[in-house]
């Protein structure tokens, strides 16, 4: 076995071998493109290749996924110029935190009334782990994954007009 090293060479080969792995599990050829794509600019995207390659658990290889998956659409959705944010004040976090756990419960009962995570994850194409993680985490919820879920859940988008979006 060719032992993994900083050489570009035999990281490459491991690349490859990463690839063919995903594609034998029947990861979805547009994902494993973009990562090609992507791997060589974003140090952390090999790094999550390397671990999701690495792992035996099932469920830990799909949340790797999950993640991999969000770091794609951060590329993605990223502003082609820099954009400037507002200024948020260290005290404020406390109540920015609480706005944002109480609009994600708002959405998930809307979400719940409409067939669930599993049936919102069909409808969106968003793997079901990152939206059980999009709903349970208080971190503040991207535009893009606020505008595939309305549609998803027919709903207008200034219902989901959160005024922390990312």
């Amino acid at each position: 076995m060719i032992s993994h090293t900083n050489d570009e060479g035999h990281n490459g080969l491991h690349v490859l071998d990463i690839f063919n792995e995903m594609r034998r599990l029947g990861l979805e050829s547009t994902f494993i493109f973009a990562l090609m794509e992507n791997c060589q600019r974003y140090e952390g995207i090999r790094d999550l290749m390397e671990i999701w390659f690495d792992e035996d658990d099932v469920v830990e290889k799909e949340k790797i996924i999950a993640d991999l998956q969000d770091v794609l659409d951060d590329i993605q959705n990223a502003p082609k110029t820099s954009e400037e944010r507002p200024f948020v004040h260290y005290k404020d976090l406390d109540v920015i935190k609480k706005d944002v756990v109480k609009f994600k419960n708002r959405l998930r009962e809307e979400v719940d009334r409409q067939g669930g995570i599993s049936e919102l994850s069909r409808r969106t194409g968003i793997p079901q782990p990152s939206l059980s993680r999009f709903f349970t985490s208080t971190s503040m919820p991207r535009r893009t994954t606020l505008y595939k879920i309305a549609k998803a859940l027919n709903l207008p988008e200034s219902s989901v007009g959160f005024k922390w979006t990312q």
